[in-house]
């Protein structure tokens, strides 16, 4: 036996070798002018390697599988910085939004980005809360029991718009009163635990939309309720609608500058009036009521009630004197001021929409309203949950309508072939006659028995035939 052969390669070869190994391999092209010998004898043969030249086919939009679970948001930021811009958003002015991301996230972001996302959010917030406004209303179960006693009140505020207009903001605010007893051993009437709904919007719209917050604070269930309003009219369609047996309640700082009012334009016209007439007037409607001072509104001459001002103030008086009847309401514990929907709009409104030198379109005000609803409710978790999930439920009606999209751009440009109907079969005709049968085999087996019979198959084969040469 001969001992084997075995190549030894060197460490220079070695290298060599790895680095043939490791460049790209590419075909030339049967177009190239320049083909080596080697190429030419192995045109018209299959080549081992692969074009690395042409381009990929096109693709459609995909998803991340992963998105829902992690709650991903489109957009290049984390949900994390997400949230925390739109949240920032909502406390202070874009462009104080994006400095505030930089210093205390590190995240650059444009000013338009942080409006774009906000705008968007506030957008998603708005249509849950009118869609939840416009669904049937559900009892609630009996072991839930609301506050037992809630004050309401709303007003507007005007915040400025793009070309010099103004656009009026309605506030719904909702409390539990609490009385409080100070050192001195009198009492005082406190309203805590607010909450706000605001909309530019109609006062039959508001009225509607104002559903979803007297759902959650559970305005029905309470045993008793006050509304605390200017008078207007709106705000007496409004209780009718919402809560038509609650106390209704002439705010008094409205009356007091009604009556102010009304004494100076009785001043102008020439009557003399007592330099403290102001204060004991507003000190007898708190401690008495509204009956002394309309009994001497009565008395007053036919011209001087006939004047503009006069009969303005004093008819405005007159229609809500059972509004008045502050001695009654302080009594059973009942708040005579609207100071709580007063501080809600410079909390809710002015403090974010009526900074210096803003100015919003009126489509805008709404997303960033309900955003600012949310915050100063002290539900920003909840509020962040439901823009998730209004996004999550946009992406998947998006990504069904791109897949029917496609399905009927598939449908409309394939061209199936048309079908032809299949021939019946064709039925035999009694004329045609059957094919003859074959008569049947003889048996193997002789009767009875079972030996072989003469059409056996061993009876049949070679060894069985006759033997040509006889037997010398």
């Amino acid at each position: 036996m001969q001992p084997r052969k075995v190549a030894v390669e060197s460490g220079e070869e070695r290298r060599v070798r790895n680095t043939r190994d490791a460049l790209p391999v590419r075909c030339p092209s049967k177009h190239e002018g320049n083909t080596s010998a080697p190429y030419k004898a192995m045109e018209g043969k299959a080549s081992p390697c692969i074009e690395r030249t042409e381009l990929a086919p096109p693709v459609g939009r995909v998803f991340f599988p992963l998105d829902e679970e992690l709650a991903l948001l489109p957009g290049n930021l984390a949900p994390r910085q997400h949230e925390h811009l739109v949240h920032l958003a909502s406390w202070m002015p874009f462009g104080r939004t994006v400095r505030m991301l930089e210093r205390l996230l590190g995240v650059q972001v444009s000013e338009e980005t942080v409006r774009r996302l906000a705008e968007q959010a506030g957008c998603h917030v708005e249509a849950a809360q009118t869609a939840e406004a416009q669904a049937p209303w559900q009892e609630e179960p009996t072991g839930k029991q609301g506050a037992v006693r809630l004050a309401m009140s709303a007003d507007g505020a005007f915040v400025p718009l793009v070309k010099g207009e103004w656009a009026e903001v309605r506030t719904l605010a909702i409390g539990e009163v609490e009385e409080k007893h100070t050192s001195d051993g009198s009492s005082e009437i406190h309203v805590n635990h607010l909450s706000y709904f605001s909309r530019v919007t109609d006062a039959a719209t508001f009225t509607d939309l104002a559903e979803v917050e007297m759902r959650r604070r559970r305005v029905i269930q309470a045993e008793q309720v006050c509304a605390v309003t200017d008078g207007a009219d709106w705000l007496q369609h409004f209780m009718d609608m919402h809560r038509s047996d609650a106390v209704r309640i002439l705010d008094f700082p409205h009356a007091a500058e009604h009556l102010s009012l009304l004494l100076q334009a009785l001043g102008k016209a020439g009557m003399t009036l007592p330099a403290d007439l102001l204060q004991r007037s507003l000190h007898r409607l708190k401690h008495r009521g509204p009956r002394f001072l309309l009994r001497l509104g009565k008395r007053l001459p036919v011209h001087l009630a006939e004047l503009e001002g006069v009969r303005e103030h004093l008819g405005y008086l007159q229609k809500r004197e059972m509004l008045m009847q502050y001695p009654t309401f302080r009594q059973n514990g009942w708040p005579i001021g609207s100071g709580m929907v007063e501080s809600a709009n410079k909390l809710v409104v002015e403090a974010r929409l009526k900074g210096a030198g803003m100015h919003w379109e009126r489509t805008n005000i709404n997303p960033m309203l309900a955003l600012r609803n949310g915050i100063c409710n002290e539900r920003w978790q909840e509020t962040w949950q439901v823009v998730v999930s209004q996004q999550h439920h946009h992406q998947a009606q998006r990504r069904t309508a791109r897949a029917e999209q496609r399905k009927q751009a598939m449908l409309s440009s394939s061209d199936p072939l048309p079908v032809e109907p299949a021939s019946p079969a064709p039925q035999p005709t009694p004329e045609e006659k059957a094919p003859p049968r074959l008569p049947p085999a003889p048996a193997a087996t002789l009767p009875g028995s079972c030996h072989p019979s003469a059409h056996h198959p061993w009876k049949r084969g070679r060894a069985c035939a006759p033997k040509v040469f006889a037997k010398i």
